[in-house]
């Protein structure tokens, strides 16, 4: 599955003594990532661990956190997992998931028994890292491309250079900050078409859909910064629901449709 993806493999042939294929080397067999630099990235992710929400599958994970608290090697997998999440992150590049099926530890527990995998499947989507704390190694993985590279775009990419993170500290422009994982969940959910009116969102000349995403009810008004209250709109209802004489109409309209959504 590894070479499959695009891994360079090669290097497992050096396996010790005959007996042992490239697949079993212990120096590769057991870690949980793997990199082709510039590439591709390969993580392997518990398939209980993953989360559903709008119809968008998610991980939320911390590989740096596992490895201060862990020993032995699992330190050296749970580290080299963080730094391959980090190198997904800074350059923007697709994750393949190998899906795992087994007794996971229960790693709050010290004396819990090694995880044991029963079975292996390779997730035919890519993933991409949504959101990744620098400081604290907080990680949230996203099943279908990263930013920009799914086609889709709001009004906070364009402040900053595609491929690079979008979350912004206090400005005179934005003066809250917006979660990216967010904004990726709603543009995903949305699939390129206004959530107001249906109509497909313009097309930039470099071949993604522009739509801008709207927090429903404000972040000044104590609206959440979530799913349950950010919706994708085209520029001119999005406009239209900050300044326009029927914006309490609209608002009414899409609280309605995202509890329909549910």
């Amino acid at each position: 599955m590894v070479r499959d993806v695009g891994v360079d493999v090669s290097d497992w042939e050096a396996s010790k003594g005959n007996a042992l294929s490239a697949a079993a080397n212990p120096k590769y067999c057991y870690n949980w990532s793997f990199v082709q630099p510039n590439e591709v990235v390969v993580l392997n992710l518990w398939h209980s661990d993953i989360e559903e929400l709008d119809g968008v599958l998610t991980d939320e994970l911390n590989a740096r956190d596992i490895a201060k608290r862990g020993k032995g090697v699992t330190v050296r997998r749970a580290t080299e997992m963080d730094e391959a999440i980090k190198e997904a992150y800074r350059k923007n590049l697709p994750i393949r998931v190998v899906l795992c099926e087994g007794t996971k530890r229960n790693r709050n527990d010290p004396n819990s028994k090694a995880s044991k995998v029963h079975f292996r499947s390779l997730d035919p989507e890519p993933w991409h890292v949504a959101k990744y704390d620098m400081d604290t190694g907080q990680t949230t993985l996203m099943r279908g491309l990263g930013r920009g590279s799914d086609g889709f775009v709001d009004q906070f990419d364009m402040a900053v250079p595609l491929g690079r993170p979008a979350e912004r500290g206090e400005t005179k422009s934005f003066p809250f900050v917006r979660r990216p994982d967010v904004r990726r969940y709603v543009l995903l959910r949305a699939n390129g078409r206004c959530e107001y009116c249906g109509a497909v969102g313009f097309t930039m000349a470099n071949g993604q859909v522009y739509l801008e995403t709207h927090h429903v009810v404000p972040l000044n008004e104590k609206g959440s910064d979530s799913v349950g209250n950010v919706v994708a709109l085209c520029p001119n209802h999005h406009r239209e629901a900050h300044h326009g004489k029927s914006r309490a109409e609209i608002r009414k309209t899409l609280q309605e449709k995202l509890e329909n959504n549910s």
